[in-house]
């Protein structure tokens, strides 16, 4: 869950998806969810969250969007960052957006995103 400075959202969609969701991605095996993050937003961003300070938000497991009959279990982590960085799609992404608190319902959100993400993010608890 990356917070830019003016308090905007970052959210991806891959290619092929018409759902946005946070970057980051599963879990390989030997590696623990914040090694996972670091590696997946290197791939799909370019960026280097390794001397990052990552806040535990939660966990959450819903259906996923992409995979039929697959249910996802998110470690979501906050990252706030203090510059509004430029981010171009990488990977298997399609696009990049810092969404805002008053446009966020034009996107069509994963479920953790909608269930978990955006409700957390609103509630301004950070």
């Amino acid at each position: 869950m990356m917070i830019g400075p003016y308090g905007d959202l970052l959210m991806v969609r891959k290619k092929g998806s018409y759902y946005f969701q946070l970057p980051g991605g599963k879990i390989a095996v030997g590696e623990d969810d914040v090694t996972a993050l670091v590696r997946e937003l290197r791939e799909e961003l370019q960026f280097d969250a390794s001397g990052t300070s990552l806040q535990f938000i939660g966990q959450h497991r819903t259906q996923a969007v992409n995979e039929i009959d697959t249910l996802v279990e998110g470690h979501i982590y906050l990252i706030k960052l203090d510059a509004q960085f430029t981010f171009l799609p990488q990977a298997e992404l399609e696009e990049v957006q810092w969404v805002k608190k008053d446009n966020w319902q034009n996107y069509q959100l994963a479920h953790l995103a909608a269930e978990f993400v955006v409700p957390k993010w609103l509630s301004g608890d950070f």
